[in-house]
Formats: structure tokens, C-alpha cells, sequence
């Protein structure tokens, strides 16, 4: 599974630095996630954990609706991140639409954005458990809104409140999960 995840990552990025041309721009992004929470609900309980920092790495497409208004797509990978406290490592890829709005052009462009769309959930043995009590991990919504600015058209800072939602069951018992948190993200816009 893991190896058809990476081998679809890799060919999203590919797809992305070759039709390019029918696009306005792509960007290649790396992000720092900062602390954030994990929470998870069932049967009317609910609990929460810290996440220790983490990374993430994605690319993007986007076209230019007008001067001020950009949409797109794109893909995150996030490197795998640990709960303080608890045993194992998770992660999300989520696939997503996106609107850039820019306030203006130039040598600093600042722009708002939003993200909508579709993650997958993974863990490791630990995260997820072995033998009989594994949890059977399912993605879910993926959305994100920030804000960032554009330095001479070929480098952007951004800030981005994200949140990753999915579920596990575990002995037919379902669990709702959801991740959220600040990244810190530098790109190179080509």
C-alpha cells in the first residue's frame, strides 16, 4: 500500500511539471506543521492528544481566472508525525481544489486561500494496532484557509489553518478522528 501511495505522489508531481503549459503556474511547496491537535470521538466520548511537529511536502496547479483570482489543485504528502504521549505514527495525503485571491501583482502580491477536498489516512502498526484489535484506517475531508504573500512571482510564505478528518474502526466499533493545525509553508512558484 505504502509503495502505491509514493508511486502515486511521484506521478501527480510529474503530471504537474508536464501540463504545466495548460496551466498559469504550479508551485512546489515544504511546509512545517506546527504543533497540532488529534482528537477522537465515539460513542458520545471524545479525547485529545498534542502532535509533535512535522513536515509536509506538496505541489499544486492553478490557472488564473482573472487578474486577482486563481484556481487550482493540488496534493500534500505528510511526512509521518507522532502524538506526544501515545505509541505511532500517522499521516494524511490529502487531494485538493483550491482559490487564490491576490490583491494585487508586483514584486509582493498578498493573497488569501482556500482549500477543499479529499485525504487519506495512514498509520503505522503502532498507531493502528496488530492482530485482531488493528484499526482499519478511512480518509475523509480535507480543508484548509490562510494567507500569504508572493515575491517576484517565483516565491510565496504562506500560513495555512488545515484540518484532516477520517475514522477508524476497531472491532466494529467506528471512531471519528480529526487533525488540525498551522503550517508554515515557503514555495517556489514556476
Amino acid at each position: 500500500m505504502k509503495t502505491t501511495v509514493i508511486m502515486l505522489t511521484l506521478s501527480v508531481l510529474l503530471a504537474i511539471s508536464t501540463v504545466n503549459n495548460a496551466f498559469a503556474g504550479g508551485a512546489i511547496k515544504i511546509g512545517v506543521d506546527l504543533e497540532g491537535d488529534h482528537d477522537v470521538s465515539g460513542f458520545g466520548e471524545s479525547g485529545s492528544a498534542d502532535v509533535d511537529m512535522g513536515f509536509s511536502l506538496s505541489g499544486e496547479l492553478f490557472g488564473s481566472v482573472s487578474d486577482n483570482v486563481d484556481i487550482g489543485g493540488g496534493i500534500t504528502w505528510q511526512l509521518p508525525r507522532s502524538q506526544k504521549d501515545f505509541e505511532g505514527d500517522f499521516y494524511f495525503i490529502p487531494f485538493y481544489g483550491m482559490v487564490r485571491l491576490q490583491s494585487s501583482s508586483g514584486k509582493v502580491a498578498p493573497y488569501v486561500v482556500g482549500q477543499l477536498g479529499y485525504n487519506f489516512f495512514f498509520g503505522d502498526d503502532d498507531y493502528k494496532g496488530t492482530g485482531i484489535y488493528a484499526a482499519d484506517l478511512e480518509g475523509g475531508l480535507y480543508y484548509g484557509i490562510g494567507g500569504g504573500i508572493i515575491i517576484n512571482d517565483n516565491f510565496q510564505i504562506e500560513a495555512l489553518y488545515s484540518v484532516n478528518n477520517g475514522s477508524a474502526e476497531i472491532l466494529g466499533y467506528d471512531f471519528d478522528i480529526e487533525y488540525s493545525k498551522i503550517s508554515l509553508i515557503f514555495g517556489f512558484i514556476f
